[in-house]
């Protein structure tokens, strides 16, 4: 999925190159800790008014991208705590995890270098079918980042995905070759060399390097 928008001449475009697909509905406890699967990226490209791009080193600006949480068609936002009724019980937020990114500069599986933003540690805590939405935001020079705003530049939304009951979760799945790629490059993404993913049919896949 991809989403462009221009600023100042500048158009950004964002493109959700690795798709969230699963994630087990997580507890409390350090052993609950069970991220959304695939680790979600996101590319940025930075494109001039003549529509070439502009590499990192003339870039105005720094960038960080933000996540947030929608239901499954991306109209009602998830992330924070619900109210239930009368009664004004507080629950737990529905995302937690690290739900910022700065940028990595890093090669793609074609050797292409690019500027991406990941996000290892994104857990939900209810099941249900949901999607996310990033946001990219430009921050303002370090001197004058306490008298002028934080500006969103645009967002872009990932394809649904499903968080799953403890007893319906079908497992993990080998780290695609993507996330070790960028793993290799030093970005603190989380590696699994062998994954168990059990089908609808009942079978199940033994991931191996």
């Amino acid at each position: 999925m991809m989403s462009a928008n221009s600023d100042s001449g500048l158009t950004h475009v964002l493109t959700v190159v690795q798709q969230p697909m699963r994630a087990r509905a997580t507890g409390t406890g350090e052993r609950e800790r069970r991220a959304i699967d695939p680790c979600p990226i996101v590319e940025l490209r930075v494109l001039g008014p003549d529509g070439t791009e502009i590499e990192r080193t003339h870039w105005e600006h720094k960038y960080v991208m933000i996540t947030a949480l929608f239901d499954e068609a991306g109209t009602v936002e998830c992330t924070a705590p619900r109210v239930a009724g009368p009664s004004d019980v507080l629950y737990e937020d529905q995302m937690i995890g690290g739900q910022a990114s700065s940028e990595y500069h890093v090669h793609d599986l074609e050797g292409r270098y690019g500027y991406f933003f990941c996000f290892p540690d994104i857990r939900v805590r209810h099941p249900g079918r949901y999607r996310l939405r990033f946001s990219l935001l430009r921050l303002p020079p370090v001197e004058l980042e306490m008298s002028q705003p934080t500006f969103i530049l645009d967002h872009v939304f990932t394809e649904p995905f499903r968080v799953y009951s403890f007893k319906d979760f079908p497992g993990v799945d080998e780290s695609t070759l993507l996330t070790k790629t960028f793993a290799n490059q030093g970005v603190a993404i989380p590696i699994r060399n062998k994954g168990r993913l059990k089908h609808e049919d009942g079978g199940s896949d033994d991931g191996h390097n």
